[in-house]
């Protein structure tokens, strides 16, 4: 009978660069040493670029604090951010597992250290490991059910819905209670920014945000929303996701 696979508890050595809600808290006390010995660290700063579109694909990158956008830009240059990536989650995953060249860039949004491990070491990690295989394996299909769901939300929900689905998305991560259930967002995005994430043009999230305010929905500071009833604008999302089925 194999021996069983010592449990994330026994790792204790992987310090901050690895997060226990991440693919790599799966790694045995050996295999996280491997990782630290391996790994290299950077700070960049905002607008700095991590890895370019179209970059051979080198290894893996971990972001231990800080945000980075991940942008794809059309044949006349124009970039459009795709997603975020905060504290825990790992960059260029995807192309490293088909062996391909990056397919997006990944450009700071907010002061980011970002960790890299080279791909050597990370086939040794994946070959070792096969639950951190499956991991990746499961953060694959989860980023290509978000992907289904966003050409689905593209093509048959209004600005106004999708610009309320982004804004319940950035809640999860970057919300906080302030009390009798209202709450506020800081959200880490220009508004062109936010216009490519929910496929719209700038003037027209603009409008939508107009809508937003007017219903009493939410409050629009900068970048700071304020939202009195977050349970209403969760309850506005379903009723008109309800709709379509």
């Amino acid at each position: 009978m194999p021996a069983r696979r010592k449990t994330t508890g026994d790792v204790s050595s992987i310090d901050n660069r690895i997060r226990t809600n991440s693919e790599w808290s799966c790694l045995t006390k050996t295999e996280a040493e491997l990782f630290n010995q391996k790994v290299l660290c950077r700070v960049y700063g905002v607008n700095e670029t991590v890895f370019m579109e179209g970059d051979p694909c080198k290894g893996l990158y971990f972001v231990e604090s800080g945000l980075v956008g991940v942008r794809k830009t059309d044949i006349e240059g124009q970039s459009a951010l795709v997603r975020l990536a905060g504290p825990g989650d790992t960059l260029g995953y995807r192309p490293f597992l088909a062996k391909q060249s990056h397919r997006a860039s990944a450009e700071v949004i907010e002061a980011a250290k970002v960790c890299f491990i080279d791909a050597q070491t990370a086939r040794q990690l994946l070959h070792d490991n096969h639950e951190l295989g499956l991991r990746f394996l499961e953060r694959t299909a989860r980023a290509l059910g978000e992907s289904e769901d966003r050409l689905f939300q593209l093509a048959a929900l209004n600005v106004h819905v999708r610009v309320i689905h982004l804004l319940v998305l950035l809640h999860d991560r970057w919300g906080r209670s302030v009390g009798d259930g209202a709450v506020d967002i800081e959200i880490p995005l220009t508004r062109h920014d936010l216009a490519s994430m929910v496929g719209a043009r700038p003037e027209t999230v603009s409008r939508a945000i107009r809508h937003l305010e007017n219903e009493g929905l939410a409050r629009f500071r900068g970048r700071n929303v304020h939202i009195e009833q977050f349970d209403r604008l969760a309850e506005e999302l379903h009723a008109n996701l309800s709709g379509l089925h």
